[in-house]
């Protein structure tokens, strides 16, 4: 996964500049939302599960970005739920708790279940996530540096 190779001061300041507390309040919220509603119904929660093949313990918002970066998963959520969404995933909301999770991880040296099946998960939906975290991070970075020329001039 790219966005496990970033650099700790780069996920300090992007977590400190970009990702406000009340964005990752809103979506862990969001997360622990949706992911009760699925766990309401065992045998759905049990068919996601087996279809990420989730760890036995798995902390809740790795759980969420697994389920949600599955194209198929998302739909069926959507369907089960009788969710009025648009049937897509939630890229840059995964992408943010992507950056989060591996800010708590990297920076703040939290131990989280499941987070070695996350960094080795090889789907499409999670490499499409990591891709997008890593260019957010990335811009973040180009960001920092117009300052730093801007400021020698």
């Amino acid at each position: 996964m790219h966005t496990y190779q970033i650099a700790e001061s780069v996920l300090d300041g992007y977590k400190n500049e970009k990702l406000t507390d009340e964005r990752v309040d809103f979506l862990t919220a969001q997360a622990h939302e949706q992911l009760a509603e699925i766990a309401k119904n065992k045998a759905l929660f049990e068919d996601f599960s087996g279809r990420v093949n989730a760890p036995k313990k798995v902390d809740k918002i790795i759980l969420w970005i697994l389920f949600m970066s599955n194209e198929s998963i998302c739909d069926d959520y959507i369907s089960a739920c009788n969710k009025n969404y648009r049937e897509i995933i939630p890229i840059s909301d995964l992408a943010d708790l992507l950056l989060y999770v591996i800010h708590l991880k990297k920076v703040q040296n939290m131990e989280l279940d499941g987070f070695d099946h996350l960094v080795e998960c090889e789907e499409a939906g999670i490499e499409e996530v990591d891709q997008y975290a890593f260019t957010n991070a990335l811009l973040y970075i180009q960001k920092l540096k117009e300052k730093e020329v801007e400021m020698q001039f």
